[in-house]
């Protein structure tokens, strides 16, 4: 009887040992997110872009569109308050800005001096 049970743990533990041998040797993978969590390829662009500052001097003004001396062009939607008669070349601004299909569209423009 003591033999029969000796025998079956053996067994049993060998069992155990080889189960978990497998499992250790099996390829980590990431855990699974919820689908709600999971963002789109052009969330997780617009998100690395969204609040980019720039300051400069303004070269040129064309209809919505500035040029900035170092050759940065921000465009300005009508959303944005700021003075539109300030808005000449010569001006130092301060803007923030989103990159929106390639475009920097600022969200902030501020007149400095």
């Amino acid at each position: 009887m003591i033999r029969a049970l000796a025998v079956l743990v053996a067994i049993l533990l060998t069992a155990s040992l080889s189960v978990t041998g497998a499992i250790a040797q099996m390829p980590k993978t990431e855990p699974a997110q919820p689908k709600s969590m999971d963002q789109p390829k052009s969330m997780e662009q617009k998100s690395d872009k969204m609040g980019q500052k720039v300051e400069g001097t303004i070269k040129t003004v064309r209809g919505n569109m500035v040029t900035l001396e170092d050759g940065t062009q921000l465009s300005i939607p009508s959303s944005v308050k700021v003075s539109k008669a300030q808005l000449k070349p010569g001006a130092q601004i301060s803007a923030e800005y989103e990159e929106k299909a390639g475009q920097k569209v600022a969200t902030s423009v501020q007149i400095k001096g």
